[in-house]
This record gives structure tokens, C-alpha cells and sequence, in this order.
């Protein structure tokens, strides 16, 4: 039999084997407290937000001619994502009139197109809104003779970084969200001109250079999590033994 508190009893087993077994209250109290410690540690590590870290971004990005790609660094964040296809022209005027360019090169999925490096992890799951790049300009005609132009722009991005399930096979599966960016700046746009005649163009492609600021957001792994509550409840039974061990001395 196996008794609770204090008091030994024998438990044989075999005919020749009298085994002492003692389980002392204090003993199951303590074994309790160190289960209780892990899970409420473990716990409020994966309850805390991912931080979010300023990140300094350049890049290049471009689209028109039926293509869309981007490129970029920001931190330890790093992507080269190209669409199978995009827009085939992505703005139009009038020469010597002001206009507003307005375009966006969009993220894509899958090994066929996408790298993401996280640090030292991968995936090739790129999602979100991509990057909107905009610019208000004159193109004078001069430049329709020569078919670029070049402009500033302004940007702003939103991109999302997920877990590839099936990463190496011939499709994909989303996961668990690896990380996110949210950036802003400026950039120049080389343009290339397509004259239509009459003084008017089409702006059939878009080569953006830029650089700017966002904010970085890497979301812990779970087993991270685990193994920092882990760690804390570890020092936390140490500390408690040493205070008992000091009360009984």
C-alpha cells in the first residue's frame, strides 16, 4: 500500500523483497507547486505580444509589361517576391500636364516565386497588401522622344510572412504567422514611355529604387515560448529550495 504523510509502510514484492516507500505530503505539495509554476510561466510567455522593432527598408520593386516583383531588407527580415504575371502598363498622361502615378506591385506564394529569411528561418509564404507607390509629376515632351522619364515617389507597405506546412513540396500550406512588416518612404521611379500619338503616353513599366522606415514584428516559435517558461519555472523551484533549505538550518 502506498501512504500519504509521514508514516513508512512496507510493500513487498516477491517473497524476499521488503521495499520502504514514503511519499510525504510536502513532497506531493512540491511537485504540485513545480506543475502549477511551468504552466502559469509557460503561459504568460506565449500571452506576451510579439515586440514590434523600428527597422531602417530598402528595396527595389517593379512593375508593367505583364510583370510584379519586389525586393527588400528591413532588419532581419529579407524577401524577393515575383508574381507569374501583373499589369501590362501602370499609369498614362498627357505630356506637359501635371499628373498622378499610382501603382501597386503586390506579394505572391510558393517556391516558384517567393524567399523569405527571418533570421535564421525560412519560408516562401508572402502575403498582404504589398507596396502602393505614388507620385505626382510632369512629363514634358521631350521625354516621350525618348521614351524614360524619371520620378519621385512616395510608398507605403504592408507585408505578412507566413508558415509553409508543406515547405519543399510542389504546393504550399499556410501556417502559423512568422512575421510582419509595416513601412513607409520615398523612392525614384524610372519610367519607360510609350507614345500614343497627339502628345499622350502610356507608362507601360516601372523600375522603383527605394528606401524608407517600418516596424518589425517576429512572433516567437511556441516551443521558444515553452522552453522560456520552462527555464523560469526551473529557477524559480531553485530559488524556493534554497530558501527551505536556509528556514531548516
Amino acid at each position: 500500500m502506498l501512504s500519504v504523510g509521514r508514516k513508512v509502510r512496507k510493500k513487498h514484492i516477491g517473497p524476499r523483497s521488503p521495499i520502504l516507500l514514503e511519499v510525504s505530503h510536502d513532497s506531493l505539495c512540491t511537485s504540485s507547486s513545480l506543475l502549477a509554476l511551468i504552466a502559469f510561466c509557460s503561459l504568460a510567455c506565449i500571452s506576451l505580444p510579439a515586440r514590434a522593432d523600428s527597422v531602417s527598408v530598402s528595396g527595389t520593386a517593379y512593375g508593367g509589361l505583364d510583370s510584379n516583383a519586389l525586393s527588400l531588407t528591413a532588419g532581419t527580415f529579407s524577401t524577393f517576391s515575383a508574381a507569374p504575371f501583373g499589369n501590362s502598363q501602370v499609369g498614362d498622361g498627357t505630356a506637359d500636364v501635371p499628373m498622378t502615378l499610382s501603382f501597386r506591385v503586390v506579394p505572391w506564394q510558393g517556391s516558384c516565386c517567393t524567399t523569405v529569411n527571418i533570421g535564421n528561418k525560412f519560408t516562401d509564404i508572402l502575403d498582404g497588401t504589398g507596396i502602393l507607390f505614388t507620385g505626382t509629376f510632369t512629363v514634358p515632351l521631350s521625354a516621350i522622344a525618348t521614351g524614360t522619364f524619371t520620378a519621385p515617389v512616395s510608398l507605403s507597405g504592408q507585408l505578412f510572412a507566413y508558415q509553409d506546412l508543406t515547405l519543399g513540396q510542389s504546393f504550399y500550406t499556410y501556417g502559423p504567422l512568422m512575421a510582419s512588416l509595416l513601412f513607409k518612404g520615398t523612392g525614384t521611379a524610372n519610367l519607360d514611355l510609350v507614345d500614343t500619338g497627339n502628345g499622350s503616353f502610356i507608362v507601360s513599366f516601372a523600375f522603383v529604387t527605394f528606401n524608407g522606415t517600418g516596424n518589425l514584428t517576429v512572433v516567437p516559435e511556441p516551443s521558444s515560448l515553452f522552453l522560456l517558461g520552462t527555464g523560469l519555472a526551473g529557477f524559480g523551484t531553485m530559488l524556493r529550495r534554497k530558501i527551505l533549505f536556509r528556514s531548516s538550518t
